[in-house]
Formats: structure tokens, C-alpha cells, sequence
């Protein structure tokens, strides 16, 4: 794991997980300093004379170390959790940079709560619950050791007996249970990620649902779904109960054992052990608690160490011009999903010419929209090439392509938030008067300037303050308002009722009459609306 986990981090963080460690260190050397300043006030505490300006001055000494120590201890935590932040961070960027550019067939063919989940929780978990306890493991270990020398010395027996009570159990613990904490973790995240799949379903088919009366259902795979995380959640709180155990019966071992050989002043020597051996017992404790936490989230390594060591990250790249000013061609296509056998196209071609109105017809099933995921460079073919302008469309170019376009998909992808951010989607400085001139060509000014705040009204999680004429129309508005020159239309109104589909239909004539430089390709499902269409491409 360690190895897994070394390979996945950048030259820089290795740097500073150096740099880490050696705060680890030099903050357990501050911690085993704290202990030891306590040593003589106890020792003066339960000797024959106690008080006395001498004893006073001590104890004022003694708590101006222990404030400084423990401020210094603070820097160095802030210093520590913030380099794990910061790697938690660039982590989920790279997960999610990832993810995003393994294009739509794999996302089409992956659930978006597991894949959310891996880039939000898994990475926050790698940091927090991995990092951070192997860090503490390490600071731990360096202190157990210098508590253990030190009692070694003062008391070899003690020690001793120490050393026989505690490693051999905890040998056992880790040895019998590793595997079990975690198999209890990889449960946990499955049975969680179907929780929230689950429950985002329920919510997204609420109607349906309702109207079935499958509420009783839901309710009990949402039950079912909670007693499994419980499961999971309940063996690893049993297992955790151990490490308690473990140590304060060697405690109790160590002092019996200790009174028994003991001889001369036991107050002073109990005082001093019960300061030793309570941060010994809380060490020990942690330490397992932390090995405990780092074992059930360590399927956190593998997920990210498969989604990232072969990506390059988020790097600037050069994007080829692309123009396009005569021609698309589809040479030869053939296309299959990668999970199937039956070939969508074979050896399909057809040209398009800037300025055309070209519409695509079929039964369904026959490959319309795939057609457009083609074109747009999301499915890469199996043989064949589309051509702009002579040059063929490639994975580089995808970026240049992509800004000669506008797509109107049959559900408008609605952001959470407001007009004008959902028509200028992905620009950073909105033009208000362009954002104004587009809502006129597509018939939705009077609306916008009905609305409370203008272009700033809040359009609502997917689009829910929005009829579907208009989510189709502010749609058509975000592809004008990127200028672009050719325009897909997804079966834009193919769930829109009979009125606004015809609404929409002429809003879009009314564009093509009016800017006929721009190239669409039309999807729809009744030939009436591609009666402006200057040729119909049949897919049968």
C-alpha cells in the first residue's frame, strides 16, 4: 500500500511528505520533552516537603514550557492537516479531470453517485483517513519508543513486563483482523454508494413512483440499505473496543508486577509510572485506533491509484485551429458499442454543406442520436472518418471543433443557477446586451423581462421554474450566444406537447431564414418539422 501510495503522488509531494515526516518526529520529541517536565514536579509533589518557593518557581517553569510546547504543537498540526488538505485538493481535481475526459461512453456506462462519490469522499478519505492516521501511527511510534526506553531505564522490569503484555497482543490484533476491517470498509462504501443512488432515484422518480404506489418499496431498499452500512459500521466498532483492553490490562499487569519487585518509596515511583504508563496506554490506543481507521478505508489507495497514475492531470495543451467554411463529410463510418456485437453503421457517408438545413429521420433505435454523438468526436468509430473541410476530425482538435457548435439535446442541461449564467454556460464575462439579442431571436425576451430579477432569477435545481418549450428555447439560446455555426438539434421537441413543439419548431425556422450562414442537422420524430430542411438523411 505504502509503495501504491508513494507512486501516485507527484515529485513535490513526495518533497513534502518529507518534510512532514520530520515534523512528525520533532513533534514527538516535543511531546516526550512534555512528559518528562512533569517528572520533578511530581517527584517534589509527593516528597517530604512539597511546598516552598522553590517548588513554586518549578511549577511556573514547568507550565511556561508545556504552553510553549503546546503552541509550537499547534503550528506543526496546521502544518500537517494543511498539507493533507492540500493533497486532498489535488487529488479530487485530478479524479475529476480524470473521470471527465474518459468521454461519454464511459460515463454512459458508469453510475455517476459511484463516480462522484470516488472524486469527492474516496479522495477526502485517502487524506484524512489514510494519510493522516499513518502520519500519527508515525508520531505515535516515535513516542512509544522514547517512553518505553526511558521507563526501560529507569525501571528495566517495568519495561520489560510492559513489552511482553502489550506486543504480543498487539501482534495478534493486527494479524487476525486486518483483513476483516478491510473487507468491513469495502462493504461500507458499496452499501453506501447504493444508499445514494437509491435515494436520488427515489427523488428523481418521484411521480412515477407515486403513481404506482411503490412507496413501500423504496421505503424498504432504502431499510435495507441502512441495516447494511449499520452492519459494516457495527463490526468495525467491535473491533475497535479491543485495543482498549489491550492496554489497560497490561497496565494493570505492569503496576501489580511493578509493586511486587518494587522496594523503597512507592509513592514516588507510582506517581511517576502512572504518568508514564497513562500516555503509554492512550499511545497504544491511538495507535491501534489509527491502524484500525487506515485499514478500512485502504480500498481508498487502489481506487485512486487506478484512476490517476495514468493520467497526465490538468495540463495546458495546445489546441489546432479548426475552421469551417465548405464542407462535413462522413467517409465510410462503421460504429458498435463496445458492448455489443451489432454494428450501429456500417460504411455510412454523407456530406453536409455549410449553410444546409439537413434533417435525420428514423425508427427508433436506428442511430439518430448516435449519429450526432459521432459528429461531435464523443464516439470514436470503428472504421471511416469525419472530415471538416478536408481535415479529419481528431481527438486534439475535438476542443476547436467544439466552439464551432451549438447542441440543443432532447433534455436542456439546466445548471443550478441563473439565466444568464445558463445561456453564457462557461463564460466567465457575460455579455448582457448579446444575452438580450438571443433571447428576442428565440422568442423569450418578453418572458425574461417578466421575470423578478431579470437575468439573474434563479432558474431552479435542472431547470424545475422552467416549461419545457423553455428549457428547449434557452437551449437554443446558449448555442446562439457562443456564435456558433452549426447547430445540432437532438429530437429537441420530442417531449414537448403538440402547441409548444410547434412553438419551438418555428422559433427555429425563423432562425434558419434569418442567419443562413449557420449549418444545422435536425433530429426529429415527425417529418413535419423537418419541412425546412433542405435534404432528409434516412436511417433505417
Amino acid at each position: 500500500m505504502l509503495k501504491r501510495i508513494y507512486e501516485m503522488l507527484s515529485p513535490d509531494d513526495r518533497k513534502s511528505c518529507l518534510k512532514v515526516g520530520l515534523s512528525v518526529f520533532v513533534r514527538s520529541i516535543l511531546d516526550f520533552a512534555g512528559i518528562a517536565a512533569l517528572m520533578p514536579v511530581v517527584a517534589l509533589l509527593l516528597g517530604d516537603n512539597p511546598g516552598g518557593a522553590r517548588a513554586m518557581m518549578l511549577c511556573v517553569a514547568v507550565l511556561v514550557f508545556i504552553l510553549l510546547k503546546n503552541g509550537i504543537c499547534i503550528l506543526i498540526i496546521r502544518y500537517q492537516t494543511g498539507f493533507l488538505l492540500r493533497l486532498y485538493r489535488k487529488l479530487s481535481l485530478r479524479m475529476f479531470y480524470t473521470y471527465y475526459h474518459k468521454g461519454l461512453l464511459f460515463l454512459k456506462n458508469h453510475s455517476t453517485a459511484q463516480l462522484a462519490n470516488e472524486v469527492n469522499f474516496v479522495c477526502y478519505a485517502f487524506s484524512l483517513n489514510i494519510l493522516q492516521p499513518i502520519t500519527q501511527m508515525l508520531g505515535t511510534s516515535v513516542l512509544i519508543v522514547l517512553l518505553a526506553v526511558a521507563l526501560s531505564v529507569w525501571q528495566p522490569l517495568a519495561g520489560l513486563i510492559l513489552f511482553i503484555a502489550i506486543l504480543p497482543a498487539g501482534y495478534l490484533y493486527v494479524r487476525l483482523l486486518r483483513q476483516r476491517i478491510r473487507r468491513s470498509g469495502k462493504e461500507e462504501i458499496v452499501a453506501r454508494r447504493s444508499q445514494d443512488r437509491m435515494v436520488i432515484e427515489a427523488f428523481r422518480g418521484y411521480s412515477e413512483l407515486e403513481v404506482s404506489d411503490a412507496y413501500n418499496m423504496i421505503e424498504n431498499t432504502f431499510l435495507n440499505g441502512v441495516d447494511a452500512i449499520n452492519r459494516s459500521r457495527m463490526r468495525l466498532e467491535t473491533v475497535q473496543s479491543v485495543p482498549p483492553l489491550i492496554s489497560e490490562v497490561a497496565i494493570v499487569v505492569c503496576m501489580a508486577v511493578l509493586l511486587f519487585f518494587s522496594q523503597g518509596d512507592m509513592k514516588v515511583v507510582g506517581g511517576m509510572f502512572a504518568i508514564v504508563a497513562f500516555r503509554l496506554m492512550y499511545s497504544v490506543r491511538s495507535m491501534f485506533s489509527d491502524w484500525t481507521l487506515l485499514r478500512n478505508n485502504s480500498y481508498c489507495v487502489d481506487i485512486i491509484a487506478d484512476a490517476i497514475c495514468d493520467s497526465q492531470g490538468n495540463q495546458s495543451e495546445q489546441i489546432p485551429a479548426l475552421s469551417f467554411r465548405h464542407d462535413i463529410v462522413a467517409e465510410n463510418i462503421r460504429f458498435a458499442f463496445p458492448d455489443s456485437a451489432t454494428d450501429i453503421f456500417n460504411n455510412l457517408s454523407f456530406r453536409i454543406l455549410k449553410g444546409e438545413r439537413i434533417g435525420v429521420k428514423g425508427v427508433s433505435g436506428s442511430g439518430k442520436s448516435t449519429l450526432l454523438n459521432i459528429m461531435l468526436g464523443f464516439y470514436p468509430v470503428s472504421e471511416g472518418r469525419i472530415v471538416i473541410d478536408g481535415q479529419p476530425l481528431k481527438q486534439e482538435m475535438l476542443k476547436s471543433w467544439h466552439r464551432l457548435i451549438g447542441y440543443v439535446p432532447q433534455e436542456v442541461f439546466i445548471i443550478n443557477g441563473d439565466l444568464a449564467q445558463n445561456i453564457a454556460l462557461g463564460q466567465e464575462n457575460i455579455d448582457e446586451d448579446r444575452i438580450w439579442d438571443v433571447l428576442e431571436q428565440v422568442q423569450l425576451k418578453d418572458w425574461a423581462e417578466s421575470l423578478p430579477d431579470g437575468l439573474y432569477t434563479s432558474l431552479g435545481e435542472y431547470g424545475s421554474r422552467l416549461s419545457g418549450g423553455q428549457k428547449q428555447r434557452v437551449g437554443i439560446a446558449r448555442a446562439l450566444y457562443k456564435q456558433a455555426e452549426v447547430l445540432l438539434f437532438d429530437e429537441a421537441t420530442s417531449s414537448l406537447d403538440s402547441e409548444t413543439e410547434r412553438e419551438v419548431n418555428n422559433a427555429i425556422q425563423q432562425l434558419s431564414e434569418s442567419c443562413r450562414e449557420i449549418t444545422m442537422v435536425i433530429i426529429a420524430h415527425r417529418e413535419s418539422s423537418l419541412s425546412f430542411c433542405h435534404r432528409i438523411i434516412e436511417l433505417k
